[in-house]
């Protein structure tokens, strides 16, 4: 096995959502059939790229039109998405291309491997048990009641306690402002991928440190100088 103990980064925390996994279809559909339902209007898959990233909550109300975000609506909308997303979560999601190679090196190198998502924490854990099983991933945590969702570091804060290291030994791989902002916060080196949901430019203007366009990209960051 070859040492991982290079450039000072001996584990990495992946982002979910626009990162690991293109999920954008499925949450778009799951939300748009709430929105029928309610007789409000929908959005193109591509609208949600700027509704995702700060919880299911957020992601609703901005989904709503203005008249109907009263709290009550919201809550009920928030509960009929989690049911619609629950039926219908993997019907057209799938990994970006490059991730398992890239998961499978780092399994050779023995890299502690983590998850962090503000996508609700019973969800989170579903997507990385159905498509991540061959992989090791230490933490798998989605939004919890124990903290606060992203840009606040307390979560990646306690996946770096729970794993023993330190937290500038970590590399933050994530699509969005949200995953760039969490990596600063903790003290995390930034990995921003052009792939997301987001794109570059929102990447480079929140604290992106180094941007990568394909997967295995990040493997030169674990290489010793």
């Amino acid at each position: 096995m070859n040492d991982y103990r290079t450039n000072g980064f001996r584990a990495i925390i992946f982002d979910l959502d626009g990162t690991l996994l293109d999920t954008l279809a499925d949450i778009g559909d799951s939300v748009n059939l709430m929105l029928a339902e309610y007789g409000f209007p929908g959005y193109t898959t591509d609208d949600y790229r700027r509704f995702i990233g700060n919880g299911i909550r957020v992601l609703v109300t901005r989904a709503l039109p203005v008249e109907g975000r009263s709290e009550e609506m919201v809550d009920a909308c928030v509960r009929r998405a989690r049911e619609l997303y629950w039926e219908n979560w993997n019907r057209k999601t799938r990994p970006y291309a490059g991730i398992t190679e890239l998961l499978d090196h780092l399994k050779k190198r023995g890299l502690p491997l983590a998850v962090l998502s503000n996508k609700p924490h019973d969800f989170t854990v579903r997507y990385v048990n159905a498509y991540f099983d061959k992989w090791d991933f230490k933490v798998v945590m989605g939004q919890n009641d124990h903290f606060a969702v992203k840009p606040d570091p307390a979560s990646a804060l306690d996946i770096a306690r729970r794993m023993s290291l330190s937290p500038e030994s970590f590399l933050f791989v994530g699509d969005s402002a949200v995953d760039m902002k969490t990596a600063a916060a903790a003290g995390m080196y930034a990995v921003g991928v052009a792939w997301g949901f987001r794109g570059p430019k929102e990447l480079l203007e929140n604290g992106c440190r180094t941007l990568v366009d394909h997967p295995l990209e990040i493997l030169p960051l674990l290489e010793a100088d």
